[in-house]
């Protein structure tokens, strides 16, 4: 062990990145603490072909009681991850992941977004006897109350990819979208009629929910545009899907971006973003969003099937009063308030400042650094006065054939 610690002294200098350490004779280095017991602790460097496990007795005192600090905290962490319930274990484990990624605030916008070419689909319910059905796809786990074709199942697979990549390619660094499939599951439930999804919970009325405490997907499977064929079921090409992927990228958007000043009209006018883009055979073509967006919120979607209908003159609120409202008030003119969302948004994305995304992107980095409310939206003013703001979107979509008038 101790000519083993002397190695370690020998290969890691000073411009190795990571912690300083230095030993019991003084001799300082660099090196990231990778794991601890009571009696060893084991570091890593890039000089190093591997970490280098070492006594924590050979180490200076206020080394050791770091290492013993940090290594008490570890047990603690997990005797409470223990004693979690499974859906807080895995929302703590999925922070946890979320941490490792970094922001890519600076990427390019997508252009077209296709699921990965060669997709695997198991189904797990030909390993084991259950009422339920279980199938898994890369990134996800979904649960269906009967059994479903395998080229259903493949098919639903490619959306729930698809959708995944498209807000994991979004230059607005909701990290839950990159998260690897072996550390993160994203569960969805499907059930075979609208009685069977509001028994288990869904709200009545509503064609799918994001439930967050257990951060799952409900879905019936008339809202997929799937309908029953004999005793098995199909895919309904006369119907449209955005119920899916609005209800996918809640389940992949940040914590953050649903505090107050943020939850309401970019919570769901990203989720209405991503659900009104143009979608065919496993991609997005998010080059078409803006037109699809506009056709949605104004009228009723493409070919008519389904829209907000909010016409081409929209009287709105005060923006600063919208933007603040609370999300109960938010849903109660639900139809409403997920248009303009959508339209301001889109607009933040795409149209302010000639589609520099600076504002957006200060709003979002103030989120995640614990801003909130007011104090959140000053930071997505940059500057400006509401009038000028108000301005500024009505003019963007001015342009677009849209007039939206804020009282």
């Amino acid at each position: 062990m101790r000519a083993a610690f002397s190695l370690l002294v020998l290969f890691l200098v000073s411009d190795c990145p990571g912690r300083t350490w230095t030993s019991k004779e003084g001799v300082t280095f660099e090196g990231e603490l990778v794991e601890a017991t009571v009696q060893t602790v084991t570091l890593s460097s890039p000089k190093l072909a591997k970490p280098l496990k070492v006594p924590i007795s050979e180490l200076a005192t206020p080394d050791q009681i770091f290492v013993r600090a940090w290594h008490a905290d570890q047990v603690r962490e997990k005797q409470a991850v223990a004693r979690m319930h499974p859906d807080q274990r895995r929302q703590y484990e999925l922070l946890k992941a979320t941490r490792e990624i970094a922001d890519n605030f600076e990427g390019k916008w997508p252009g077209i977004v296709s699921a990965p070419g060669s997709l695997e689909v198991r189904d797990l319910s030909e390993e084991e006897e259950a009422e339920q059905y279980v199938y898994h796809s890369p990134h996800y786990e979904f649960v269906c109350d009967v059994p479903l074709k395998r080229s259903l199942v493949k098919r639903l697979a490619v959306l729930f990819e698809a959708s995944r990549e498209y807000c994991r390619q979004l230059p607005i660094s909701s990290k839950k979208a990159h998260v690897a499939g072996i550390k993160h599951r994203n569960r969805i439930l499907l059930f075979e009629t609208k009685e069977g999804y509001a028994k288990a919970g869904g709200p009545p009325g509503s064609a799918g929910v994001y439930m967050g405490g257990k951060d799952v997907i409900m879905v019936p499977l008339t809202s997929l545009g799937v309908k029953k064929v004999g005793s098995s079921y199909a895919i309904d090409y006369d119907k449209e899907n955005r119920t899916l992927p609005h209800e996918l990228t809640h389940q992949l958007t940040d914590h953050y971006y649903f505090r107050s000043g943020a939850r309401g009209w970019f919570s769901e006018g990203l989720a209405e973003y991503v659900g009104a883009t143009p979608y065919r055979s496993g991609s997005f073509n998010v080059k078409k969003a803006l037109n699809a967006i506009r056709d949605y919120a104004t009228g009723f979607g493409r070919a008519g099937r389904g829209g907000r209908a909010l016409g081409d003159e929209i009287s709105a609120p005060d923006l600063k009063s919208y933007m603040l409202q609370s999300y109960g008030s938010f849903v109660a003119n639900g139809n409403f308030n997920y248009g303009l969302g959508l339209l301001i948004t889109t607009y933040f994305f795409h149209m302010d400042k000639d589609g520099d995304r600076v504002a957006i992107s200060a709003f979002l980095k103030a989120l995640r650094a614990g801003n909130e409310g007011e104090e959140a939206l000053e930071v997505l003013l940059q500057g400006r006065a509401w009038s000028e703001m108000e301005e500024q979107i009505s003019a963007g979509w001015r342009g677009r054939g849209l007039r939206i008038r804020f009282q």
